[in-house]
């Protein structure tokens, strides 16, 4: 083998691995978010609940038709009624409108809660009654019962759950969560960290111990 054919077989091998670190890139996502994307902040318009005034940041990107993020709803309801941890709690929307076909109207339905103060207990009762709502063809006339429940204004309501600003609020949520690599529900960064999450008892010590 000449010169030649030596340096084209070990550019030819430079390239081969180069792709296959690129396919590992693109099917792994990057450890961290692009650090041009200012999104561990806490913002007007966020849903913030535990200590407000905390340093830590927690945030989660949530479909409230996601079996996974009621699992999570019903793990911090377990615990935040006796204590919460020294973090600042952020939801944000994160629809799954590709598998979840009501994903859409419960984020609009959260959002225009939020804009009565309302975000959490519209939170708790389409968790709670995630069964109830996830399959209707309509989920209007559901989102305005929980709506009266909890006492919103209705005619606001349903006015702000049409809205382009609550859908404007939503969709940033969501192209955000996909600028940063966010692909699953729910996906949780601390402190502008993703987590990996194998088990819950450790994710409360974590919690618990910032």
């Amino acid at each position: 083998m000449n010169a030649k054919n030596i340096i084209i077989g070990i550019v030819a091998f430079i390239i081969i691995l180069g792709g296959l670190y690129f396919v590992y890139q693109a099917v792994n996502g990057p450890s961290t978010p692009p650090q041009n994307i200012d999104f561990n902040v806490v913002r007007p318009k966020d849903n913030v609940k535990w200590n407000t005034k905390s340093k830590n940041i927690l945030i989660e990107y949530s479909d409230l038709q996601c079996p996974a993020c009621l699992n999570f709803y019903d793990f911090f309801k377990s615990f935040e009624k006796t204590a919460t941890p020294n973090a600042t709690f952020v939801y944000r929307y994160f629809p799954l409108f590709q598998i979840h076909q009501n994903a859409f109207a419960a984020a609009y339905a959260a959002a225009a809660a939020a804009d009565q103060g309302k975000f959490w207990p519209m939170e708790e009762a389409l968790f709670d009654k995630q069964s109830e709502w996830a399959d209707l063809q309509d989920p209007t006339s559901y989102f305005l019962n929980v709506a009266k429940k909890i006492g919103l204004n209705l005619e606001k309501f349903k006015s702000d759950m049409g809205s382009q600003a609550v859908k404007d609020r939503v969709q940033s949520d969501l192209s955000e969560g996909e600028a940063i690599g966010v692909n699953a529900t729910p996906t949780f960064f601390l402190n502008g960290k993703q987590l990996t999450i194998t088990n819950l008892d450790d994710f409360k010590k974590l919690l618990f111990s910032l």
